[in-house]
């Protein structure tokens, strides 16, 4: 029988597997697979969870690859429960050794309505997303309220307050379109007010090219501008993710960053590869992510070049845990030569 996570984090352990998940005879349990892919349109797999409209190949490699690495926006707009316990451990050359606990995801609650999500830490993860080494900590927790959904278009509403009791409020938008069968544009905005901070915009746009069935690149470009931010703060991140199988992927990625106020500088540049990995149980995750950047926080000061490694330790509850119910030979899905 499948635990529920939220029980067992509070008590500190984690979600008993499903026999009809994971089969020990076989020696190992399956990830997530792609699915066949006929007519460019993917067949009822659980990439269809992630996006009622995916129409090309695309669209089903980028959502594989966005739930397959938990992506924060994936997450929140899944079609189902999904909630992760992620637990990391950062070795910075300047800062030291950096290590917590961040429960993150959205719970649906239908008998209130199916369009309603509490959610969890989603502040600032926008920005990191895009960005390393340039979000905190934080506990937020909040309700989601889908207010349209025109398959290519949706559009949400929330509110929630983080762990000092401050009011967060948000309207989000966001857009999906095929560019033929190998490029996709996505195209995101969000207007924010924070108690403390007052209000803001954050604007968001994702350019995918798919170079093979088990490969692409990503562009990804953001600025937040807002009451209380450095002029405007933007960033840009270039990643080139692989499939290598179903149970694992790898992203190697370059990222700059900066902000318009009170001077126009560039305050970080990074470049690193992260490696994820499904081990043990389907809800079990592991990642390694080594990343050297060059960042500074005056125009006065020197870039300082600094080596990170980060190791994280993922645990996964699902509503619908569909890499149990869409088990596939890996012979059948695209594999790295």
């Amino acid at each position: 029988m499948r635990a529920l996570l939220v029980p067992c984090l509070l008590a500190g352990c984690a979600a008993a597997a499903d026999p009809r998940v994971c089969d020990p005879a076989e020696g190992s349990c399956d990830a997530p697979t792609l699915g066949a892919v006929e007519g460019g349109v993917a067949d009822d797999t659980w990439v269809d969870t992630s996006y009622e409209y995916v129409t090309s190949r695309t669209d089903a490699l980028a959502v594989w690859l966005d739930s397959f690495f938990g992506t924060p926006t994936s997450d929140r707009e899944s079609a189902d429960t999904v909630l992760r316990l992620r637990n990391e451990l950062v070795l910075d050359e300047d800062d030291g050794v950096d290590t917590g606990v961040r429960l993150r995801g959205k719970i649906d609650v239908p008998r209130l309505d199916r369009r309603l999500s509490l959610v969890f830490s989603e502040e600032n993860e926008e920005y990191e997303e895009v960005v390393p080494d340039s979000a905190g900590r934080n506990d937020d927790v909040g309700l989601q309220f889908r207010l349209a959904d025109r398959g290519s278009s949706r559009l949400w509403v929330s509110l929630g307050v983080n762990n000092s009791l401050d009011l967060r409020t948000s309207l989000r938008y966001k857009h999906v379109r095929a560019l033929g069968e190998d490029w996709r544009l996505q195209f995101g905005e969000k207007l924010y007010h924070k108690q403390e901070e007052g209000f803001g915009a954050l604007t968001r746009v994702d350019l995918d090219y798919l170079i093979a069935t088990d490969r692409m690149v990503r562009w990804t470009n953001q600025v937040d501008y807002g009451e209380e931010t450095a002029g405007a703060e933007w960033g840009s991140r270039l990643s080139y993710q692989i499939r290598i199988d179903s149970r694992q992927a790898l992203s190697y990625f370059t990222s700059v960053s900066g902000q318009t106020d009170p001077d126009y500088l560039t305050r970080g540049y990074g470049v690193g590869v992260r490696y994820r990995r499904n081990v043990l149980r389907p809800w079990m995750f592991v990642e390694v992510e080594p990343a050297h950047v060059w960042r500074r926080d005056t125009l006065g000061e020197p870039r300082e070049p600094v080596w990170m490694l980060t190791f994280r330790l993922e645990l996964i509850e699902e509503r619908r845990n569909r890499r149990g119910e869409a088990r596939r030979d890996d012979a059948r899905a695209p594999v790295v030569d």
